[in-house]
């Protein structure tokens, strides 16, 4: 019957849509029936022998029921990875797709088409260029947006630096300090021109600009100001993943502060560096990484010394000094060592200590210090 079938379409008098719905078969499938049967005229047919396929773990099912329903919004390849780490299964985003749109379709909710994604360009070595900047958002429930502060490598697409801290300058030379400590400084650091990294603030009233371009000009940093998010996609695509994962991930594990959800954070950003392979390179961010150092294409610069640190990544406030030899500084007086100056600089480290010195350009060093407290 199905020989004959094949024959009566090839030879016109049926129709593709007569001879898919006879034989019960995709279009694609008919032809290929068709391909081989013009072979020698004759197919060889045999049962399928039934779905070998294994029925799915009931905790895997368990776990899919519950943080479908706050996934917000649905995101199968953070599903899939999930599913790997926490029970060992291993299945592509597809395969996930497919079972969940099979066994859990009223669970389901169809989100609008975003727009198309643009085609992106990376720097030859790490180090190069590093791209940074931080998200408000509703990461869990709160009276508040809570922040999250990123940076990532250009050409490896590692992230080298990840946490929940207030939106401030003062936040942000701590996460790169650990940055600097952990991976060495970049030749290039790129942020957007708003905000804590343009002319004002809104957060801690502080002339920003100079703060943070004059830490990165006295570590020998670039520092590059992004004209559009777009042109700065890769770390604004990796908070559109990580709004899609964390959030849905921090609703299942009940996350209300911000210790949780940087313990969390850690972990997720190690995976994710580990196992998430793009599509583009074909590698993960740790592959790209390694492969750059091996290959000599590495532009990272020596970590300053400590001392560096501390007198760079702080906030530089200049004060009058009174007739007294004393400075207002935090509501209080303060007493230094006495001189004829009237101005002085105060390099604050905020809720943990400050040095009064003199002021001095360019400020490649620890210049004469007048005083110095712990808060």
């Amino acid at each position: 019957m199905v020989e004959n079938l094949i024959e009566s379409f090839n030879s016109g008098r049926v129709d593709w849509q007569t001879a898919c719905e006879r034989l019960q078969i995709s279009r694609a499938h008919l032809y290929r029936l068709r391909t081989k049967w013009l072979r020698n005229r004759a197919l060889a047919l045999h049962l399928s022998g039934g779905n070998h396929k294994d029925l799915w773990p009931e905790e895997v099912q368990s776990f899919l029921r519950q943080i479908i329903l706050i996934s917000k919004p649905l995101n199968y390849a953070f599903l899939s990875d999930q599913v790997e780490r926490r029970f060992g299964f291993k299945r592509s985003r597809a395969a996930l797709s497919q079972f969940v749109e099979l066994h859990f379709p009223a669970l389901l909710t169809r989100p609008c088409p975003g727009p198309k994604p643009r085609r992106r360009w990376q720097c030859a070595c790490i180090g190069e260029l590093w791209q940074h900047d931080s998200s408000p958002h509703q990461w869990w429930p709160a009276s508040q947006l809570q922040n999250l502060i990123l940076t990532a490598d250009d050409h490896s697409r590692k992230i080298l630096g990840a946490g929940f801290d207030d939106d401030t300058t003062w936040s942000h030379f701590c996460h790169l300090r650990s940055a600097f400590e952990s991976h060495g400084c970049p030749a290039t650091f790129y942020t957007d021109g708003l905000s804590l990294f343009g002319h004002t603030s809104a957060v801690d009233r502080l002339d920003t600009c100079s703060h943070f371009q004059r830490a990165l000009s006295a570590l020998h940093i670039n520092h590059r100001v992004a004209p559009s998010p777009q042109a700065k996609g890769k770390i604004e695509r990796l908070f559109g993943t990580f709004q899609k994962r964390l959030v849905t991930l921090f609703a299942y594990e009940k996350i209300t502060n911000h210790q949780q959800a940087n313990e969390l954070l850690r972990t997720e950003i190690a995976h994710h560096n580990a196992s998430h392979r793009h599509s583009t390179t074909g590698l993960t961010a740790d592959e790209a990484w390694s492969k750059a150092l091996a290959e000599n294409r590495s532009k990272l610069q020596p970590v300053p010394v400590k001392s560096l640190l501390d007198l760079h990544l702080a906030l530089h406030i200049p004060r009058r000094v009174s007739s007294a030899s004393t400075v207002e500084f935090l509501g209080r007086t303060w007493k230094i060592t006495p001189t004829k100056l009237q101005n002085v600089l105060i390099i604050h480290h905020p809720q943990k200590h400050f040095w009064i010195v003199k002021p001095t350009k360019p400020l490649n060093r620890w210049p004469d210090i007048l005083g110095s407290y712990s808060l």
